[in-house]
């Protein structure tokens, strides 16, 4: 758990840089301010209420009645308010607790102003910024239970908030009255519920305790990797809460396994991401210090910092490009949830060794839930009375962060230029409208304008650097350059914590163009940005036409599907009425049914719709009417959690497959089987413990042999199947396929870790229609290349040349000319391999065409050019 020489070095130094800050930064809160006093009479404490202490052995209360003592306080105590910020995935309510003295609450209108006014300092002369930091009071906001598995950060918050609430002492007057608490006591309330609930549920019983599959209706354990994608209703009711109040600290409460350091606190491990502020990045170092100070000080040993977790990807730290340090807690957890955790050894857990940044080693065998959430407690406090204590430096160093934010500079870009005439509408919108709810200002250009040599057309955007949240845009839209860490010259990388490139404008496919040097535009300000609205024709002679390019077709075709209107798909390019179409183009019937279809599809996504008086004379597949998808997602499988959300997010028709379909036969159910990643051939055959989880989960038993013999049948009588990343070794295993793994297993050679990666594209090919002959992919740490002897391949990587377009690879040159996708005949039936992930967490929209146009495509039939008429009348 030590951290490397190179990291050792740069931690070291930051170590020095933050004991020089520490005086201004943080307030060297002691043991005994920080320990319990009486509290006042009147409130049950959480183990009055409960019937038991929080963190009790084998003891979870359920959330249902944990939002009841939260309800329940707040009426009985004046310093606490609850409100409910709207309903999550699954329809609970979102329940959220502010907590400060009385008088904080009773203006709390005008705190939340100053710090608007902090974060926004355009104008804001420094001797007024100094009075509004003096007048306002610091938020911090303490959040838990995203990773509903990690069940002691919702088990602590009661502990959290009864001190707060009933508690009279320096300590807690000092918080009150010098800062506002924003507490979100689960950000996955559906996850936090359904793991209590099974794992009070199956006490006494045969049963595992632990809730088996997905704790977040589509993401599970990635529901915080979705800060900058935004896809999810708590993702953006988190956001909006930090948008609204500008806190100055975020504290997320997670745990981690069971066999490392106790808890883990900031620093963070190298690399950051330059687009974070160098004062955001002290403060964290500072903040994260004096929460291990203070858990040393009271005797709570086995904490690291400097290790493990970076400060790199935005999809996990939204608020540290809007001013504010995240603050990252990590407990080791115990067994089985709720039980005592002990070493097999009878050693100490842990690591043992001593270090700059591990000062005293955990020296017992066992761990047990009631320590998690005492560690916690600890930290949390810890970092509360820091913030307050210091609530003026706290507030001036925010608006020290932001005047920095607001000022151009020679290292920083004058702007991103988004052209008006993109490829895409959709994709454009829909990156548009992510930086909009991020607090980006956009511009959109009145007339056309002249910038670094090239001329933009009138209805261009325009993104400035120097705004509040410009580098918020600017980590967002620029390329990512990942330092080549490794763990000494020449040996294997230092992997980051998660991924190390998220560029928008390749992963949607929009041309942004950055703009070094100034330049003179007549804009107007957006307010909110909006779909393109092109009018469908009515009732064409002939048929309406909708090109393939935008990955918002799969929502036209979903419209078509549900309309029951006849759509063929063009196997080369056309012209028609003066337009060239490419191949790929959809030509649906000219009917009253196809027209309110496809202008509820283009209201949605902005996609122009044509009407040409006579159908083209062009070869065409026609799509089968009402095709049936059946997606196998598998237990507890994040790949397929967000397949499901991207089958429902643009309206596909499709059905969860089950075990007990494999029982009869798949082709009377099943046009299309889709296997995200994560589906091998013993996830499929042999399934879930059916003896140690009840049958409601009978869905994820295993389908056998005979199961795996029928999915054969269902391919060589017709069925289309479609596997990807990891899933196609079960393909290639259920076949045979001719296709060989290219890419060595040894990290010091290759390596992967999320970049995204050049790509070439046979176009002609109908699962690359609408696609770019240059379209870069996702790529990550498990995804393959591969050396084919047979099948179409449908994209691969180019022959020569640098393959990374953006984050971190090594040894490229271990893909140049190896197949990504290759579509393969098996008796009547298409096996499609994904080498890579096209919709990875949903953030790789643009290759998520290859996935329609496959799932459709398969089943489709093929029509002459002089059939399409008859066809589209059938």
């Amino acid at each position: 758990m030590t951290p490397t020489k190179t990291a050792r070095y740069l931690l070291a130094a930051t170590f020095a840089f933050v004991a020089l800050l520490t005086p201004l930064l943080t307030g060297g809160v002691s043991a005994s301010v920080l320990s319990s006093q009486a509290p006042a009479a009147g409130l049950d404490s959480p183990e009055d209420y409960f019937g038991f202490e929080m963190g009790a052995e084998g003891k979870l209360a359920r959330w249902d009645d944990i939002v009841a003592y939260y309800k329940m306080i707040a009426d009985e105590s004046d310093r606490v308010l609850y409100e409910e910020r709207g309903t999550t995935s699954a329809g609970l309510p979102f329940p959220v607790l502010t907590v400060s003295s009385p008088e904080n609450l009773e203006n709390l209108d005008r705190i939340k102003e100053i710090n608007q006014r902090l974060a926004d300092p355009r104008g804001l002369p420094e001797d007024e910024a100094k009075e509004l930091a003096a007048e306002g009071k610091p938020v911090y906001m303490l959040a838990a239970a995203i990773h509903s598995t990690e069940v002691g950060t919702a088990q602590s918050i009661p502990n959290v908030l009864y001190r707060l609430a009933t508690e009279n002492s320096t300590t807690i007057d000092e918080i009150l009255d010098d800062s506002v608490v924003l507490i979100v006591p689960a950000e996955n309330p559906d996850g936090t519920k359904w793991v209590g609930d099974y794992f009070n549920e199956t006490a006494g019983t045969k049963y595992d305790r632990t809730y088996p599959d997905l704790y977040h209706k589509y993401t599970g354990h990635d529901d915080n990797r979705d800060w900058f994608m935004l896809t999810q209703k708590e993702s953006r009711i988190s956001v909006g809460l930090q948008n609204e109040y500008r806190p100055q600290v975020v504290h997320n409460m997670h745990q981690m396994g069971p066999t490392g350091p106790r808890l883990f606190t900031p620093p963070y491990l190298a690399p950051n991401d330059p687009n974070i502020d160098p004062i955001t990045v002290q403060q964290t170092n500072s903040a994260g210090m004096e929460m291990t100070r203070g858990l040393t000080a009271e005797g709570k040993k086995g904490v690291l910092w400097g290790d493990i977790y970076d400060y790199w990807t935005p999809s996990r730290h939204y608020m540290a490009y809007h001013g504010a340090p995240r603050l990252l807690t990590e407990a080791a957890s115990a067994k089985d949830l709720a039980y005592t955790y002990e070493s097999e050894d009878g050693k100490p857990l842990g690591p043992q060794e001593m270090d700059t940044n591990f000062i005293e080693p955990y020296d017992k065998s066992t761990w047990s839930l009631s320590q998690i959430v005492d560690y916690l407690d600890t930290a949390a406090f810890a970092g509360m009375s820091n913030v307050a204590t210091y609530s003026d430096e706290w507030l001036y160093n925010f608006y020290r962060t932001q005047r920095r934010a607001v000022r151009p500079g020679p290292d920083k870009p004058f702007a991103f230029v988004v052209p008006g005439d993109q490829r895409d509408p959709f994709a454009t919108y829909e990156m548009l409208e992510l930086l909009q709810t991020g607090d980006v200002e956009l511009k959109k250009a009145t007339e056309s304008f002249t910038a670094g040599g090239e001329k933009y057309a009138a209805g261009s955007w325009i993104v400035e650097y120097a705004q509040p949240f410009g580098r918020w845009a600017k980590t967002l839209l620029e390329v990512q350059h990942y330092p080549n860490l490794r763990e000494y010259p020449g040996g294997p990388p230092q992997p980051p914590y998660d991924v190390t490139a998220q560029t928008l404008p390749m992963l949607l496919g929009v041309t942004v163009d950055t703009l070094q040097e100034p330049f003179d535009a007549t804009t107007t300000e957006v307010s909110e940005v909006e779909p393109a609205s092109p009018s469908v024709p009515e009732s064409p002679g002939g048929a309406y036409l909708v090109g393939p390019q935008s990955y918002g077709s799969a929502i036209v075709m979903a419209e078509l599907q549900q309309a029951d209107a006849a759509t063929l798909r063009s196997t080369r390019a056309f012209s028609a009425d003066g337009r060239r179409f490419p191949a790929g183009t959809f030509i649906v019937e000219p009917t009253e049914e196809a027209q309110d279809a496809l202008a509820t599809a283009s209201e949605k996504t902005g996609i122009p719709v044509y009407g040409v008086d006579a159908a083209p004379r062009v070869p065409a597949e026609k799509l089968k009417a009402g095709t049936r998808i059946g997606l196998y997602r598998g237990i507890d499988n994040m790949p397929g959690g967000w397949m499901k959300w991207l089958f429902e997010q643009y309206e596909t028709d499709f059905t969860e497959v089950a075990a007990q379909d494999f029982d009869g036969d798949l082709n009377d159910q099943y046009d299309t089987i889709v296997f995200p990643a994560g589906i091998s051939k013993e996830v499929l055959v042999e399934g879930l413990d059916r003896d140690a989880y009840p049958k409601r989960w009978s869905w994820a038993y295993g389908v056998g042999q005979a199961g795996w013999r029928e999915l054969r049948r269902f391919v060589r009588n017709g069925g289309t199947l479609l596997t990807i990343g990891d899933s196609v070794d079960t393909a290639k295993k259920l076949f045979s396929l001719p296709i060989e793994p290219a890419l060595p297993d040894d990290s010091t050679k290759y390596y992967s870790p999320g970049s995204i990666l050049r790509q070439r594209f046979d176009t002609s090919d109908p699962i690359a229609w609408g696609m770019r002959r240059n379209t870069p992919v996702w790529f990550g740490e498990d995804d393959q290349a591969y050396e084919v002897s047979g099948g179409d391949v449908v994209s691969s990587f180019p022959a020569s040349g640098k393959q990374l377009r953006s984050g971190w690879l090594i040894g490229g040159e271990y893909l140049n000319g190896k197949a990504n996708v290759v579509a393969h005949d098996i008796g009547k039936g298409t096996v499609v391999t994904f080498g890579s992930e096209p919709t990875f967490r949903t953030w790789s929209r643009e290759p998520g065409k290859l996935l329609f146009n496959a799932i459709y495509h398969g089943p489709s039939t093929h029509v002459s050019a002089h059939g399409v008429e008859t066809a589209l009348r059938q």
